[in-house]
């Protein structure tokens, strides 16, 4: 497999290596590089890495920006695609800096990302850290058709008090690679990325970092996460929301490989394991249990209340027929109070003829 870099004299007062992986996404580099450009730590160096995309189209677009970074920006292409993983893997080889990190190239830094954290990692009482990692706010957004970029929603994903979890590390990664930035002189001890992993390889090389000691973690959204959920066949699709099963298979795969090495250098512990899972089992299954209990009874408390609402509607409807029947017997007690007042005259005027009625019904024969 081809590899071609191009650089200009790299800078040698640089301190952080910035990693950005791309494949024909010129849409969101522009973004990516502002957020890289925009940063007032201004001693590292960009290593883009064009996995097999089309080198020309992005030179063209480089042409803009080279004048602008200068001897901080180092492009290697690979002819043919490696995976991400092989991608970070050539960045790291090319660089020396003393921190690395990864900015995928549909994420962005706040202005203050590199400062902060390297800040933080050159602080004397912090040399025990491997790395820090920062809170990072989630980006929502879709791409429209004329091809502008807009944002949904937003929410922050982070607060791990001062420090990061190994015990959650080993269910879930607890940060994206946006939000990390480490010493280089870890992959001494623990290796590269690993190239095989289609997707998960930051998850598998922060587990294997904390092997060797911890992560700092600063609670300031500094860093920018954003999600497109889009067709896996989009290339502006995320690894994360696109193929959602991909990476429940991987997950698997990857704890059994764990499992499989661990047990490989301490065949013992396997019934220990063995004793240790069953009841955490049954207490999953009794959770089960309790669940399938709880939705039944969401499901009744549904039911009655749609009866409820129901019978609220009926009452409500019966309530406005009897307003409305009150209301028309009103109007008749109005009209007769009416129609009394208007013959009242005439009823009075009809008893003071009754003599005269009287007289006449007796000319006529009448008794």
């Amino acid at each position: 497999m081809t590899t071609f870099a191009s650089a200009s004299k790299r800078s040698s007062s640089a301190d952080v290596a910035i990693i950005m992986r791309t494949k024909n996404r010129l849409l969101l580099l522009p973004r990516a590089f502002g957020s890289v450009l925009l940063q007032k730590f201004s001693r590292w160096h960009l290593y883009l890495v064009d996995d097999g995309g089309d080198r020309d189209a992005l030179e063209k677009l480089l042409n803009v920006y080279r004048p602008v970074f200068g001897d901080r920006l180092t492009v290697i292409h690979h002819e043919k695609s490696l995976g991400m993983e092989a991608a970070s893997n050539a960045a790291l080889a090319a660089g020396t800096e003393e921190f690395v990190i990864v900015h995928d190239d549909d994420d962005s830094w706040d202005v203050d990302f590199l400062l902060n954290t390297v800040l933080f990692m050159s602080s004397p009482e912090n040399t025990g850290y491997l790395g820090v990692a920062t809170d990072c706010f989630v980006i929502n957004e879709i791409i429209e058709d004329d091809g502008s970029v807009r944002e949904l929603d937003r929410h922050i994903w982070g607060r791990e008090d001062g420090a990061a979890d190994y015990t959650r590390m080993l269910s879930w990664n607890a940060f994206a690679p946006i939000c990390f930035l480490f010493k280089r002189s870890i992959i001494a001890e623990i290796g590269l990325f690993d190239a095989k992993l289609p997707v998960l390889g930051d998850w598998d090389f922060n587990i294997r970092l904390m092997k060797k000691g911890d992560i700092g973690h600063i609670c300031k959204p500094l860093a920018h996460y954003h999600h497109r959920h889009m067709a896996e066949s989009s290339i502006y699709a995320n690894s994360l929301t696109s193929d959602i099963n991909s990476n429940k298979l991987q997950n698997i795969l990857l704890r059994n490989r764990l499992l499989r090495d661990f047990l490989e250098k301490q065949p013992e512990s396997l019934g220990f394991l063995m004793a240790l899972l069953q009841p955490l089992r049954e207490t999953n299954e009794k959770t089960g249990r309790t669940e399938h209990a709880l939705n039944e009874l969401r499901h009744h408390v549904h039911y009655l209340e749609r009866q409820i609402d129901r019978l609220i509607g009926m009452n409500d409807r019966l309530l406005s027929q009897m307003d409305l029947s009150l209301s028309e017997m009103d109007q008749i007690r109005t009209v007769a109070s009416w129609q009394r007042k208007m013959l009242r005259p005439a009823h009075a005027l009809w008893r003071t003829a009754l003599p005269v009625r009287r007289l006449i019904s007796r000319l006529r024969g009448r008794t």
